[in-house]
């Protein structure tokens, strides 16, 4: 059973944050597989077998979870070569980043963080959300206070011109002028990673917010149905 991460993954971080370069990651790689990635891996094989309760066809493979220590730096100005916090996605197997309804699970030296979104900005995606909204506002009027009880809140990028429709709740205003959308947690104290309920704490939310998964990832199927008749992409 996995009983936590350990006390010695948060200092690696800062280390790496202040010695950010190949001399330092060279040095202490066998700390960082040690250390950081493979509790990390033992946090992902617990959490698989209830991923995939929620969803049979969801990737729980370590390697394809979790994010890369390395940074791409060819569009960044920063161009530090790796990053100093690591995060953990299940979504659909097969499927690409942009687009997708996910799980995540971050932790950095400041804090610790979970939810369920759709990751990038997608027009199509946001537009069917948009629709189902409107033709059911209930469905995810429902969803509000289970968000309320658990602590999580709406994020993410809004159009400032767009126009909710006339009849819409004003509590679903924020979600339907969404750019990309996701719901995160907050409150989360960083103590709760060394403790073995974490994989209990971060799963009873994720099953909770499972209707809320499955509600993006409907809006992703009808966004991509109606782009392959269009012959466009999501």
């Amino acid at each position: 059973m996995f009983q936590g991460f350990g006390k010695e993954l948060i200092p690696f971080f800062l280390d790496l944050r202040f010695h950010n370069d190949k001399s330092f990651m060279d040095a202490n790689r066998e700390r960082y597989l040690r250390d950081v990635r493979q509790p990390f891996y033992d946090f992902i094989g617990a959490m698989g077998p209830g991923m995939q309760k929620i969803c049979e066809d969801m990737e729980v493979r370590p390697n394809k979870c979790l994010s890369r220590i390395n940074r791409d730096t060819r569009f960044s100005k920063d161009k530090s070569p790796y990053r100093d916090h690591l995060w953990v996605s299940f979504r659909q197997s097969g499927t690409p980043n942009d687009g997708t309804p996910f799980y995540w699970f971050e932790i950095s030296p400041e804090n610790v963080n979970w939810g369920v979104g759709v990751w990038g900005e997608s027009r199509a995606v946001m537009d069917a959300m948009r629709r189902k909204m409107a033709a059911h506002p209930d469905d995810f009027l429902r969803i509000l206070p289970v968000l309320k009880r658990r602590g999580f809140v709406l994020a993410g990028d809004a159009w400032k011109k767009m126009q909710p429709p006339e009849g819409l709740p004003e509590a679903l205003r924020p979600w339907y002028l969404k750019k990309n959308v996701y719901a995160q947690r907050m409150g989360a104290s960083l103590e709760w990673i060394h403790a073995p309920g974490i994989v209990k704490r971060v799963m009873d939310d994720y099953i909770a917010l499972a209707p809320l998964y499955w509600i993006f990832r409907g809006c992703v199927e009808e966004a991509m149905n109606q782009l392959d008749e269009q012959g466009g992409n999501v």
